[in-house]
């Protein structure tokens, strides 16, 4: 029992740790829990009374916790989680206490389950999968009682292969149902990118290393000065910040059948409901649609890792030449007014908007502008003004905003798209390779709309700097900016992150993202593309995993009752001890009784070790498990001792 209790205060303090990485711990549990582990180890220094108490406390830390989260309607499935993972933490110590951690392991089971909902990644399932091994370790340490840890876990891993198959069969046949509601994420995992643009704010973002998204392509990439990709487009400008300003209408929502996907996508949480796509093709994913300002839009923010295939679209990029609208032009009066008198002068110089942009570039290569990450704050008053004319130091957005809107005082349509540029091109061993953005690829561009060509990119960036498209961002800043940039990791930590990063992308594609669509793709070959087979696999895997379930739970009930049925033969085999109030201790093995109820009666030492002989004979020399010949031969071998044993009570009886 002890070895049960070590192993479930291990798994409880690992499920610990993986939940506080992933964020999704409220502050109260992120503390609690560690404390109440830490009590279990000492558990005789509690009473009933302290316990009734730490619960109560813990209730109503988590009452008020749960009804200051309310302002989100979406964490209520948080907050009930978090009750759990408490109440996990206070049975184990109740469980400690009172020697019965039977119930600890299953509550601690159910825990694991609703960790795996909130975190999905590669290293948490893993985590989560040691964490239900070393539960059912401990299920069988109580039940096979006390044998070394490499053969409970050995047994352990016995249990999880008997049951893998009728798991990869539910888990390749069974229909993918959509979900019921939508799982809050965690905030700490979500990226950057926020639907207003102020002055300054990318520059912050490009410091964090954190993952955005992950892309694979069926083909070659695009070459490093194609590799844009759009999230947000900003038309509405109020004379500091961008913002997306009045909603555009939405495409139809499309999927091609068969289509051959050119990049599949896999995108970390974000607080956005949109997505990051390269503005070419349409999207062949459920609910994703595109609107009229090339953005793609899900719905709703991405609060779970979430994968999705862009497909080629022979009609070309429709939004591309959808025209203007006042939007797009419109320009706050007064609110830069250096700026306004440059972009007319462009306009009374050409009618033609191609010859403006080239006015727009020739300025700009004329002008000692400084790429760089601190910039410094720009005043509220004029601030497009302060930077082109003063400062004329900036980063990407700085570059984008004050180029949008001298492109609209010079009467041409202009408008700032947000996303990504570039990416590291990953090439792990033993998997697909893949483009990995992080947030420090973050960038900000213009779109301007020309005749007969609709709207066309312009990054005035890379006048400024060439190099941040052609290579990096680290490769077009200055030395102190690049120092702000640098991952301090070691080159070998920094190789074996990358081929992490490479299992992870795999094991999100093919396992954590099989959808009902790539179960469609899976089994069609396999069907010769008969659609009407799936409903009779779909009911044969229900049926061959009930089945399997059933049998599975018939052989643990039989196996249980033959354990019963030893433990009550050897129950029944003590009654003639207890009558010489000799009675096995709490936490005392059968062997530790048998030899301390040896040394009581000397004259029937080698009677009763026989006890524990015999009875652990059966429990533990058994492989794979005791039969019932062997259950037979162990109550007639009791049997007997007991009778030894009660003609020896009934004589010392009769001599006293």
């Amino acid at each position: 029992m002890f070895l049960a209790q070590r192993l479930l205060q291990l798994t409880l303090l690992l499920l610990w740790a993986e939940l506080l990485i992933s964020g999704h711990l409220y502050v109260l549990a992120a503390i609690a829990i560690p404390a109440i582990l830490l009590l279990s180890l000492q558990p005789h220094s509690l009473v009933r009374s302290h316990l009734n108490w730490i619960t109560l406390v813990c209730l109503l830390g988590w009452t008020i916790t749960a009804i200051t989260k309310q302002e989100n309607p979406t964490t209520w499935f948080t907050s009930l989680a978090n009750l759990l993972w408490l109440m996990a933490s206070l049975k184990l110590l109740e469980s400690v206490q009172k020697r019965s951690p039977r119930s600890s392991a299953l509550v601690l089971l159910l825990s694991i389950g609703l960790a795996g909902i909130f975190n999905q990644n590669l290293s948490a399932s893993l985590l989560q999968g040691s964490c239900a091994l070393l539960c059912i370790a401990a299920l069988v340490a109580l039940e096979a009682g006390p044998q070394p840890l490499a053969s409970l876990l050995r047994r352990s891993l016995m249990l999880f292969a008997i049951v893998m198959p009728i798991v990869l069969t539910c888990f390749l046949l069974l229909p993918r149902l959509p979900a019921l509601w939508s799982l809050p994420g965690s905030r700490a995992s979500r990226t950057g990118l926020s639907e207003y643009l102020r002055p300054g704010e990318l520059a912050s973002l490009v410091q964090s290393h954190g993952m955005a998204a992950r892309v694979r392509f069926s083909g070659p990439p695009p070459p490093p000065e194609q590799r844009y990709w759009r999230v947000l487009v900003h038309r509405q400008f109020d004379g500091y910040g961008w913002s997306q300003g009045p909603s555009l209408p939405l495409a139809k929502e499309q999927t091609i059948p068969d289509a051959t996907i050119l990049q599949q996508w896999l995108v970390e949480p974000s607080q956005l409901a949109w997505r990051p796509w390269s503005g070419h093709g349409l999207p062949n994913t459920t609910g994703l649609r595109i609107n009229s300002g090339g953005g793609l839009w899900g719905g709703a923010p991405l609060r779970q890792r979430g994968s999705y295939g862009i497909v080629a679209n022979a009609k070309g990029d429709d939004w591309r030449k959808l025209p203007p609208t006042a939007t797009d032009l419109a320009l706050p009066e007064g609110s830069n007014p250096r700026l306004e008198i440059l972009g007319n002068s462009w306009r009374q110089q050409s009618t033609n908007p191609v010859r403006r942009l080239q006015l727009a570039r020739n300025w700009f290569d004329s002008q000692p502008f400084n790429y760089t990450l601190d910039p410094g704050r720009l005043p509220r008053q004029s601030p497009l003004d302060a930077f082109l004319f003063d400062r004329q130091r900036g980063f990407c957005e700085h570059y984008a905003a004050s180029f949008s809107a001298l492109m609209r005082a010079a009467g041409v349509p202009a408008r700032v798209v947000v996303g990504y540029q570039g990416g590291r091109w990953q090439q792990p061993l033993g998997t697909d390779t893949y483009l990995l953005l992080k947030n420090s690829d973050a960038h900000a561009w213009s779109e301007i709309w020309l005749p007969r060509r609709g709207w066309v990119e312009v990054d005035p960036t890379s006048w400024v700097v060439p190099n941040r498209v052609r290579h990096s961002l680290a490769a077009s800043l200055n030395d102190s900016d690049r120092r702000l940039l640098e991952q301090r990791a070691p080159a070998w930590l920094q190789v074996l992150t990358n081929q992490w990063q490479g299992l992870d992308t795999r094991w999100q594609l093919w396992v954590m993202q099989f959808d009902s669509s790539a179960q469609e793709r899976f089994l069609l070959p396999l069907l010769h593309g008969q659609r009407q087979w799936q409903g009779l696999i779909a009911v044969a895997a229900i049926g061959l995993g009930f089945t399997g379930a059933i049998t599975l739970i018939a052989s643990i009930n039989h196996r249980q009752s033959q354990q019963d049925a030893a433990r009550l033969a050897l129950k029944d085999c003590l009654i003639p001890l207890a009558k010489l109030q000799i009675r096995p201790a709490t936490g005392e093995t059968l062997q530790q009784f048998c030899q301390r109820a040896a040394v009581a009666i000397p004259e029937q030492e080698q009677l009763i070790k026989c006890i524990s002989l015999h009875y652990n004979s059966y429990r533990f020399d058994s492989n794979p498990s005791p039969t019932a010949q062997q259950l037979r031969r162990l109550r007639q071998q009791l049997r007997a001792i007991k009778a030894e044993l009660w003609y020896y009570v009934r004589k010392q009886k009769d001599l006293a």
